[in-house]
């Protein structure tokens, strides 16, 4: 078996903090699921119609449970270090991520 390379380790890195964010953030609507998405929405704004600008708030970070804040910044790590967007990293990244827009797009305004 060949070892990873780096891109390819913080590739899977992406991939499964992208899923923890996604699964809490579609199938949950505490406030842990709404930084989820703020962060998921965030990092994958320039590919969701109507374009619109999401905020994550840092502070809002220590909601999330230990597990739940590495994946946030493994999502934040990824899309600054690959440069690619969540949604064309995970497999049926469109869907999830419109699914994902639709659930949380008027939610308190943000």
């Amino acid at each position: 078996m060949k070892p990873l390379d780096k891109e390819n380790s913080l590739e899977m890195r992406y991939q499964t903090a992208i899923t923890t964010l996604l699964d809490l953030a579609l199938d949950h609507s505490h406030n842990r699921a709404k930084v989820a998405a703020s962060v998921l929405l965030s990092a994958n704004r320039s590919y969701v119609r109507p374009q619109q600008r999401w905020r994550v708030s840092i502070p809002d970070l220590q909601q999330l449970t230990d597990c739940e804040q590495y994946a946030a910044l493994g999502v934040i790590h990824g899309r600054i270090t690959l440069g690619r967007s969540p949604e064309t990293v995970t497999q049926g990244g469109p869907e999830l991520f419109h699914k994902l827009w639709h659930r949380w797009r008027n939610v308190e305004r943000w």
